[in-house]
């Protein structure tokens, strides 16, 4: 009985420790670090600039989320230190979560070698085709994030991501709108970012800022 109450009080800590809105806040900065990496190959047409962009904007995100969790989570919250299984499937999903910003980056050079209509992704039927795959390659390891993190919002997202870079390629060939993806993952970035911001408003109204003590998660 007393195990089952640790698990209890480690699932209501954990789904607590995620409703500041931060993850979510997150996805808008990696969707517009996609948006601005594609804005500075439709101006500049640079590579290397390219995928500088995208990096410095993810990994200015990924910094923005530790400083905004010691800032407005662990002061009301506290220091939650989980159980090891709970810190395996973290550290797992933390790897699967890289391997989605590997997919990404991947996604912007081929995305620039089909836009200069060079390399083995030329034309459109192959864009759609890197389209697909690509959401699938987000898809797949965010919905097993969900699954096991208890985090069914991740699904949100990956949605979003689906729908900016299908709707990236369909502009591209059907519109010829300029910079398709920096429209629409910029808007996915614009939906994190509110779906974000208002869950952050509403965490910190309803949780009083206290003692940053340490909260134990009980060993599962």
């Amino acid at each position: 009985m007393q195990n089952l109450n640790l698990r209890s009080l480690e699932s209501k800590t954990w789904r607590a420790n995620q409703q500041d809105g931060l993850f979510d806040l997150f996805f808008g900065a990696l969707f517009l670090g996609v948006a601005l990496s594609q804005l500075a190959d439709g101006l500049w047409g640079n590579d290397a600039v390219t995928l500088a962009v995208l990096i410095c904007t993810q990994s200015g995100g990924a910094l923005g989320l530790w400083l905004a969790r010691r800032a407005f989570t662990q002061p009301r919250i506290g220091v939650v230190r989980f159980a090891p299984p709970r810190k395996r499937r973290l550290r797992t999903a933390c790897l699967i979560l890289a391997v989605c910003v590997a997919v990404t980056l991947a996604l912007v050079i081929l995305t620039a070698l089909s836009i200069q209509g060079g390399g083995p992704f030329a034309g459109p039927v192959s864009r759609y085709t890197v389209s697909a795959i690509a959401s699938a390659l987000i898809l797949i390891p965010l919905a097993v994030i969900a699954y096991f993190q208890e985090f069914p919002r991740i699904l949100v997202h990956a949605m979003l991501f689906i729908g900016a870079e299908l709707g990236g390629t369909w502009l591209e060939q059907s519109t010829r709108a300029p910079f398709p993806r920096a429209i629409t993952f910029g808007a996915a970035a614009v939906v994190s970012a509110f779906v974000g911001a208002v869950l952050l408003v509403r965490f910190l109204s309803i949780q009083p800022e206290g003692p940053s003590d340490e909260a134990g998660g009980g060993h599962a």
